[in-house]
């Protein structure tokens, strides 16, 4: 069975922005999260950042295809997602970045044939954890500068540290910061923690548990330019030195934008 760390790989996408004209104007990453919705039954949101997903008319993702129920690496399929302006429900509060396209139909139309991985809602972190606190290692997944393992269409797994204490609203924000290298095309990136791994390094030891939560969503990166200030993390061109240091929203935020979503259609 592919450990932890190797299914996150197949719940990140690369997305392809399309304008109204046709033309990629942008990349940036997105994620696949899983809601149950009643009995047997869920929906599939694909997750990332308002200035991603509603700048584009349409967007296209590159899926690996299934075989017999593993990936066939190398073996792809591209597939547009066009008008998607009217399906993308934004995050009311205009200071948090993060969109929602629910694309449960995608995989009805296509079982079986693409290999993916979705992250459960369950996994959304609270804040709460008694574990979560400063100095802590995470794991986000992405697209950096638009690097990737083209070959085998897997994004890359790129570490830091939470920077800013994660369980207070870094300046009045829902937000924390990370000490990582966050490059454009990182937007939208999942944030991971290893909570197993942090209370082994404590001294807390809870063996035959792996505990994996998702923090939030990367969607800036800070930059110094005679004045520190932060940027979105999209694939424009930047010349300001980046500072190492990620802004990422709250899991919280995304459970509350899931939360008001319709769950009967």
């Amino acid at each position: 069975m592919a450990t932890i760390f190797e299914q996150v790989l197949f719940t990140t996408l690369r997305i392809e922005c399309i304008n109204e004209n046709g033309n990629l104007f942008s990349i940036g990453t997105g994620f696949l999260l899983q809601r149950p919705v009643g009995e047997d039954k869920y929906k599939v949101y694909l997750i990332s950042n308002k200035h991603v997903l509603c700048n584009a008319n349409s967007i296209t993702i590159t899926f690996t295809k299934s075989k017999d129920n593993n990936p066939d690496l190398g073996n792809t399929v591209r597939i547009p997602i066009t008008d998607i302006k009217d399906s993308i429900v934004q995050h009311p509060n205009p200071n948090i970045d993060i969109a929602i396209l629910e694309c449960t139909r995608l995989f009805i139309m296509f079982p079986n044939q693409l290999y993916f991985k979705t992250v459960d809602y369950d996994m959304l972190a609270s804040f709460d954890e008694p574990e979560l606190s400063i100095a802590e290692n995470v794991f986000f997944v992405g697209y950096p500068d638009n690097r990737y393992d083209k070959q085998n269409n897997l994004p890359l797994i790129r570490t830091g540290m939470i920077a800013s204490h994660p369980k207070y609203n870094y300046n009045g924000d829902d937000v924390f910061i990370i000490d990582a290298q966050v490059f454009p095309g990182s937007s939208g990136s999942p944030v991971y923690i290893d909570l197993t791994y942090e209370n082994f390094k404590n001294g807390q030891i809870n063996l035959g548990k792996k505990d994996i939560k998702l923090l939030g969503i990367v969607s800036a990166t800070m930059i110094r330019n005679n004045q520190i200030k932060s940027i979105q993390t999209g694939t424009q061109l930047l010349s300001e030195e980046i500072l190492g240091l990620g802004i990422v929203y709250k899991a919280t935020a995304i459970k509350e934008l899931i939360d008001s979503m319709p769950t009967d259609n």
